[in-house]
């Protein structure tokens, strides 16, 4: 007790220390941790892969489709930077092709796309503006229609931003 004082909580530690916790490596006396990503994702940051006993997918986020409409690959005109301030990539081999395109109804204010995984290889996430998700379901295959979900699954920090959303509806199931 150096100042005079017990502490009672000693944190030294994110999901990262979970390693040292099983393999009893940290020092005696930190007895305070934020592990989250682990909790909830089951994952060991350090080695990267799912803990046995753990189960890395249990959030899901489901979006509606609120828009479908056939647009060309490759817009048309001159192009400028999105709201990020992001240029698209032109392959000048697709002007002329189409798509289906869908919006969906989240955006940048609910959570950040690179942090959604689509389980789905016949549908990309294109980008999205403050309140919509543009997805591009190339031929349709499945034919989704205005109304139908499209489900998500998270990285942590796309559960961090979901989770404190006032605009995301949640439910345990």
């Amino acid at each position: 007790m150096k100042f005079g004082r017990k502490i009672p909580w000693v944190s030294a530690g994110t999901s990262v220390t979970i390693p040292l916790i099983f393999s009893n490596q940290l020092p005696k006396g930190i007895n305070h941790f934020r592990v989250g990503e682990t909790l909830y994702f089951g994952v060991d940051l350090v080695g990267e892969k799912v803990i046995e006993g753990m189960q890395g997918d249990v959030f899901e986020l489901e979006a509606e489709i609120i828009e479908l409409q056939e647009k060309p690959l490759l817009p048309s005109g001159v192009l400028e930077a999105n709201p990020q301030g992001e240029f698209a990539d032109i392959d000048e081999s697709l002007y002329g092709k189409t798509s289906i395109r869908g919006i969906l109804d989240i955006g940048l204010l609910d959570v950040d796309p690179k942090y959604l995984i689509i389980n789905d290889p016949e549908i990309e996430i294109l980008g999205a503006s403050s309140d919509m998700l543009i997805i591009n379901l190339g031929a349709n295959q499945k034919g989704l229609k205005v109304g139908d979900t499209v489900i998500f699954r998270l990285k942590y920090m796309g559960a961090l931003a979901l989770m404190n959303s006032s605009y995301i509806e949640k439910a345990v199931v």
